[in-house]
């Protein structure tokens, strides 16, 4: 396939022109290689290998559909197969076009890691755990499967509650913050802030609030619910960045710690400011509540530019 040729495959996917089942093929070829963590990992022969292989998969459910074979000169494009991989495999942001909403995977690898997801909320993966969601939340749905353990600080949005599925139990949420950790068949759930609700196949969905645990087994006729032991809750939140409760704290050292949260950086217009000291609790707020909160008690105000921001007084213009 020459340059215009693919050029035209694309533009058909991108204004929907491809039948579904087609659309699917070419975003399952790309998934192949779109997680990036996972083919980091792999030799040159098996990156070789992964890419060759998806690119046939591909191949021959395309060569089936009469629309395509019309489009392209099939020939031609088993010839350029490789350059196509190359642009692919060189090009993150060509995934991005094709399959936004991708799965992709994150390990924590025996330490505790913290993910940042396209809408805000923080994932706090622990031990050797598996986070997987897509690159960027679909329009009205936001869904992420873990195994292991983790803790969830959501992104409160009304109009799309947060499923988390976690072997055979789905969690439901607004915006709240809860840990999960699942042991074989066993889960069990600890909720920190807000309300959630925990439903599994053939049991009674189970509402649970602060200062409540479940568990669960499949050999359970229900979901247990328990009062949480405070010990427990000391360890779920150990080695993250969860805690921001500060008491008569230097401005300086808040927006430090805000800065390592949520992968920012935070400049002054006047370094004076860094002399306020702030009570607060900025436990489970999200980074815009954040600001907001220390804004509105120090009269100051905020502009955001991607990672960058900057904070100064309120009466400046």
């Amino acid at each position: 396939m020459d340059q215009t040729a693919f050029k035209q495959l694309i533009d058909d996917y991108l204004a929907g022109r491809l039948d579904p089942a087609t659309a699917s093929q070419l975003e399952l070829w790309l998934d192949t290689i779109g997680d990036e963590q996972r083919f980091e990992l792999l030799g040159e022969d098996e990156k070789e290998r992964s890419r060759i292989a998806g690119y046939n998969r591909l191949s021959r459910q395309i060569r089936r559909r009469e629309r395509i074979v019309s489009l392209v000169n099939w020939k031609t494009f088993a010839g350029a197969a490789a350059a196509i991989l190359l642009i692919v495999s060189l090009s993150p942001w060509l995934l991005d076009l094709f399959a936004p909403h991708r799965i992709i995977s994150f390990y924590s690898k025996g330490t505790t890691r913290k993910q940042i997801l396209s809408d805000g909320s923080i994932v706090w993966l622990k031990g050797n755990s598996e986070l997987l969601c897509p690159k960027t939340f679909p329009p009205g749905k936001r869904e992420v499967t873990i195994i292991g353990e983790g803790l969830f600080e959501i992104a409160k949005d009304a109009s799309r509650p947060f499923l988390v599925r976690s072997g055979a139990l789905t969690t439901k949420v607004l915006g709240t913050s809860f840990n999960i950790k699942t042991t074989g068949d066993s889960v069990s759930i600890t909720l920190l802030t807000g309300k959630i609700v925990i439903s599994a196949p053939a049991r009674q969905p189970v509402t649970l609030s602060p200062a409540q645990q479940a568990i669960y087994t499949p050999q359970q006729s229900a979901i247990r619910q328990q009062p949480q032991d405070s010990s427990n809750v000391r360890s779920i939140i150990e080695q993250t960045e969860y805690g921001m409760a500060f008491n008569d704290a230097r401005l300086n050292n808040i927006l430090n710690r805000i800065e390592r949260k949520f992968d920012v950086t935070i400049r002054l217009s006047d370094t004076a400011i860094a002399a306020n000291r702030l009570t607060a609790d900025l436990t489970d707020q999200s980074l815009d509540q954040s600001m907001n909160m220390i804004c509105q008690a120090l009269n100051l105000e905020f502009n955001a530019n991607g990672k960058s921001i900057l904070l100064k007084q309120k009466s400046e213009k």
